[in-house]
């Protein structure tokens, strides 16, 4: 244990004490994030978008279900 302790405290390229020290952060060190609120026509464009994109979606889903249970009957019969 004497050993373990020796290697411990031993300064080489693995810093371990002062890598698991806290040091608290200056004021100036955090940032202060602003966003910008959006307008209600972007909305209102927004929500348009992906209405027509999750419909999209939906009906590439079915088209590959209608196609893999088709495919499947054909193989299994």
């Amino acid at each position: 244990m004497k050993a373990n302790r020796a290697l411990t405290s031993r300064r080489d390229a693995f810093n371990i004490k002062e890598a698991n020290t806290f040091k608290p952060k200056a004021k100036s060190e955090f940032r202060k994030y602003r966003f910008r609120q959006a307008t209600p026509q972007y909305l209102n464009k927004l929500k348009s978008q992906l209405s027509v994109e999750r419909r999209n979606e939906l009906t590439k889903r079915i088209v590959i279900l209608i196609l893999s249970v088709t495919l499947g009957i054909i193989i299994f019969i």
